[in-house]
């Protein structure tokens, strides 16, 4: 079992994995799975701000998504089926998942910055405007 080679990620019925290996993997994605839910019901009942309240329920969605599909990903493996229990889908599901996260990372340091600096722009201009008279 060398992991360098080409027959070990692309085999189209690749063997079950080591037991420690299988198991570790189980409780990972149902990890995964249990903080996702975790996090979205955090970001729906958090008295948090618009903003961070969307960025917690992304990070909530990304987790929960990553799980189940981990977890579908396992039982294509258990069961054997072909084409989908390929170990190169262990390989795009990670990278897939890094590029949801960077993109969730540079919406928390970059956008919802800017947009509260941009908020305090606006309140700072409205102070000086006339209110109406209800």
């Amino acid at each position: 079992m060398n992991l360098l080679t080409f027959d070990f990620w692309f085999q189209m019925q690749p063997s079950m994995f080591l037991p420690w290996i299988g198991t570790t993997l189980l409780v990972i994605f149902i990890a995964l799975a249990i903080m996702g839910l975790v996090a979205k019901l955090y970001g729906i009942k958090a008295n948090l701000d618009k903003f961070n309240r969307r960025a917690v329920e992304r990070v909530g969605t990304l987790l929960l998504t990553m799980g189940l599909l981990g977890l579908l990903f396992y039982l294509f493996v258990f069961e054997s089926v072909p084409i989908l229990s390929m170990r190169v889908w262990l390989i795009v599901l990670l990278l897939s998942g890094l590029a949801w996260a960077w993109s969730i990372l540079r919406y928390i340091r970059v956008e919802i910055p800017r947009i509260n600096q941009l908020k305090a722009e606006r309140e700072k201009l409205n102070k000086w405007l006339p209110k109406s008279k209800k």
